[in-house]
């Protein structure tokens, strides 16, 4: 068999030769009273299997296919255009029973392998034509099965003959339809999900032509795909895309992100990653603000060529995203190899999404993959409130279709910012924290144990969440699912809507020790278990996590989750006790004295809010070694040998109760704390217990200290009669306190104690002091002068008259500096 004639896998005629002999065989067809037809067939599946198989093995099925069709059309009918091309001669009255049969016999290529024929037919008797021309016309008709996932038939008809035209007339016209823009630039929102604001666009092509009218992208795309010319559009829409974007910014409108979409032959054609990134840095616009759509059939079979280019994008700074997301059979093997930054789910999940529980089952398991690998989400064709609230309850971050709006037009875009029927672009500055809380999935329990599931054993798996955002004056519920609302609805007879919830009004009746605890969560960032005291007296245990932090608005976010529901009879735990000490302690551990087993909790002072802070293994072992490190240096020693394991026993044992007093540093200051431990729950558990004493020990100090003091001023006043009247003022401060004044200077009735001494006596001088000598008093009597003269002399002194009984009498005040407890102390005398 001559190589220069047939083809070397298939033993088939190769395409010069069956173009030489078809044209007699068509003769032959016509001159037997037959019509001639020319058929183009297509193996479809075969690069999947190439791939998953090999070469060798295709090859084998490419042979298998090219006997079947010689059996039934004869081997020199029949040829092998190239790749998994063919091509068959036949008359066209006979050829009906031969397709039936021969299609028949190829649906075990489907069974075994995945593989079948997509047929064309070129019948004669439409326009006699070349045989090259009747082979581009069968094929013509052939691709009009592409979108089929069977065997089939189609023929040239008046539709294929006008597509036929048009693909002329598109690949003829493409430049001048650039040139004049013809081509024009459509724009569809995609909108964040949490707070229903436009957070990217879509750039899509249309061709409305002078002469055609509108051209739909299924008729232009495809076309100039084939011809490798589509990238010359793609490179067209970028253009007009930074224009629209530099636009914006100079009419001080916000720049969202815009995604282009690349066909493969967009990196046959040209450097297209070089391309995209010249005329982005040209434009002065971010690279960030470009992303790059692709689908799954753009990767090809050059897989590895696909993962370098995509490669590249990222690493000059734009983002890429998987296209169509579920629409192929490989979706996830291409999610695994590509780091891609977003995935867009195919507009099939919404088609068919009342159809069967199946498809949000399989949405929101692939919503979580995305989630876990940490790529961002848009689900496309998005029509109904439904599907909309399904999506938000299960992560979707981003949300695309005419629910929000149709692909517009810029001057479409502008006249509806202009009448203010916009959606409303998103702040940049906020993109981050959106992202953060829209990407939560509301049916995963790991949002919430945020890597610590073992904390959340023992309750049920259908959890009501919510994720709740708080500023200083209201409270308001950003997604919530429809278990937590069906819970909000029952327990706290509250239907959620969108609505912000005064934060007075929500501090206040059923459910404000819930909404105190998310205040403080919100103000400390602190993850939190509470329990709430229901209506119908059960109890509900609550975990709250913060999330984000908004700086632009000053809002935080926090996710809410019901970990479960307790009866009133199992509701009195160590919870409730710990909410009831709250007022009174900051810090309780609630101990297993055998196990070392323990929780955590803290509160404000004077609040009635005991959160949970952690749960913790070994407390003697490992707490209080935490414990002992904000342990003031000084009673360390004293506070590791009093509080062991065995005097605690001991002391309960004995006294029913362990207590100590020390000092622990807090920013940088000392305060004393009394620890307290008792015995609950028939022995097995402690309740310690950290109260602040600090002001009341530091009371009983000044206490102690004044009346000391007083002794002290009462002795010296005895040994100097002529002195009426002591005070002690810290020179600091500026506090003062009299001592022992004696039965006529009381009766002037002034301030025995308080701040700001010196401008007060400065004041009552005016009171009690001779008209002539107030002046020269007011105006001598500062800190500063008696300082500076205590430092120059060892004494301030100073002479005047004081009104007594009626009468003028001389006075002296005298002031010296001393040393109380390593403190400065002024002691201010008033002597006759």
């Amino acid at each position: 068999m001559d190589a220069n004639y047939y083809d070397y896998i298939t033993k088939l005629p190769n395409m010069t030769y069956f173009f030489e002999i078809s044209a007699a065989r068509k003769e032959s067809i016509v001159k037997n009273n037959g019509q001639p037809a020319l058929l183009f067939l297509s193996l479809q599946g075969m690069k999947d299997f190439n791939q998953k198989n090999g070469f060798a093995d295709g090859n084998q099925y490419l042979q298998s296919f090219a006997s079947i069709m010689a059996s039934y059309f004869d081997a020199e009918n029949c040829c092998r255009l190239g790749g998994v091309h063919f091509a068959v001669i036949a008359d066209d009255t006979k050829i009906k029973e031969n397709l039936r049969d021969f299609l028949e016999r190829c649906k075990i290529f489907n069974t075994t392998a995945g593989i079948y024929p997509h047929i064309g037919i070129y019948q004669y008797q439409t326009e006699d034509v070349s045989i090259n021309v009747a082979c581009d016309r069968a094929k013509l008709a052939c691709d009009t099965l592409k979108n089929e996932n069977k065997e089939g038939v189609a023929y040239y008809d008046q539709t294929t003959r006008k597509a036929e035209e048009t693909h002329r007339y598109i690949i003829e016209n493409l430049n001048r339809a650039i040139s004049e823009r013809w081509i024009t630039v459509y724009y569809q929102p995609i909108v964040r999900a949490v707070n229903g604001k436009v957070c990217d666009e879509e750039a899509l092509a249309r061709w409305i032509d002078p002469i055609k009218g509108f051209l739909s992208p299924a008729d232009f795309i495809p076309v100039l795909e084939e011809e490798n010319l589509i990238y010359k559009i793609d490179l067209y829409v970028v253009e007009r895309v930074l224009e629209k974007m530099k636009y914006f910014e100079s009419q001080g409108i916000s720049v969202v992100s815009h995604s282009i979409n690349l066909s493969r032959s967009d990196f046959e054609s040209c450097d297209i990653v070089e391309e995209i990134r010249t005329r982005v840095d040209i434009a002065g616009i971010p690279r960030s603000k470009i992303n790059i759509e692709i689908t799954e059939s753009v990767i090809g079979s050059d897989f590895d060529f696909m993962i370098k280019q995509i490669a590249r994008f990222q690493e000059l700074g734009f983002q890429v995203w998987m296209d169509d997301f579920g629409a192929g059979y490989s979706s996830l093997n291409v999610l695994k190899e590509i780091p891609f930054n977003l995935i867009k789910f195919d507009m099939s999940f919404m088609r068919h999404f009342d159809e069967k529980n199946n498809g949000k089952i399989i949405l929101s398991e692939l919503m979580k993959l995305a989630f876990a690998i940490g790529v961002d989400t848009v689900c496309e064709g998005v029509e109904t409130e439904v599907q909309l609230q399904f999506l938000k309850e299960i992560g979707c971050s981003k949300i695309q279709g005419f629910f929000y709006s149709k692909p517009n037009s810029l001057e479409q875009i502008l006249e509806r910012i202009d009448t203010k029927i916009a959606i409303g672009f998103e702040n940049p500055a906020e993109t981050k924290y959106y992202e953060t809380i829209g990407q939560i999935n509301l049916h995963d329990l790991s949002v919430i144990s945020n890597g610590s599931e073992k904390d959340f054993d023992n309750i049920f798996n259908t959890l009501p969440m919510a994720i709740i955002e708080l500023d200083d004056d209201y409270v308001r519920f950003v997604r919530t699912n429809q278990s937590y609302r069906n819970f909000f609805a029952r327990c706290f007879g509250m239907t959620i809507e969108g609505t912000p919830i005064p934060i007075q009004t929500a501090k206040q009746g059923q459910g404000s020790h819930f909404f105190k605890v998310t205040m403080q969560v919100a103000k400390d960032g602190k993850n939190t278990f509470t329990d709430e005291i229901l209506s119908d007296g059960s109890t509900a245990n609550f975990f709250v996590r913060h999330l984000a932090t908004n700086h632009v608005k000053k809002t935080k976010a926090l996710a809410v989750c019901v970990l479960s529901i307790k009866s009133p009879e199992e509701g009195i735990t160590y919870a409730n006790i710990a909410k009831a000490l709250a007022s009174d302690y900051f810090k309780l551990f609630y101990v297993n004295i055998a196990t070392g087993k323990y929780i955590e909790y803290t509160s404000n002072v004077g609040e009635d809010i005991m959160t949970s802070e952690r749960h913790g293994e070994n407390f003697f072992g490992g707490e209080m070694k935490t414990v002992n490190q904000v342990v003031y240096e000084e009673d360390r020693e004293m506070f590791a040998s009093i509080f062991t394991v065995e005097n605690i026993k001991k002391e309960l044992t004995e006294q029913g109760r362990f207590s100590i007093d020390y000092r622990i540093t807090k920013d940088g200051k000392l305060i004393y704390v009394n620890m307290k431990v008792m015995r609950m729950n028939g022995g097995k558990n402690l309740i310690i217990a950290l109260s602040n004493v600090d002001s009341q020990v530091k009371q009983k100090k000044i206490a102690e200290q004044a009346q000391q003091e007083k002794i002290i001023y009462s002795r010296l006043m005895s040994l100097s009669g002529d002195f009426i009247c002591m005070y002690v003022v810290n020179p600091e401060t500026e506090e003062f306190t009299e001592y022992s004044a004696s039965k006529d200077y009381s009766e002037l009735n002034l301030p025995k104690g308080g701040t700001n001494f010196f401008e007060i006596t400065r004041n009552n001088s005016a009171k009690v002091l001779h008209p002539d000598d107030i002046e020269a008093f007011q105006k001598d009597f500062y800190k500063e002068t008696i300082m500076d003269a205590i430092e120059k002399k060892g004494l301030y002194m100073y002479h005047a008259r004081i009104m007594m009984g009626g009468e003028a009498r001389p006075y002296t005040v005298k002031v010296s500096l001393v040393k109380e407890n390593g403190e400065d102390r002024l002691i201010v005398g008033i002597r006759l």
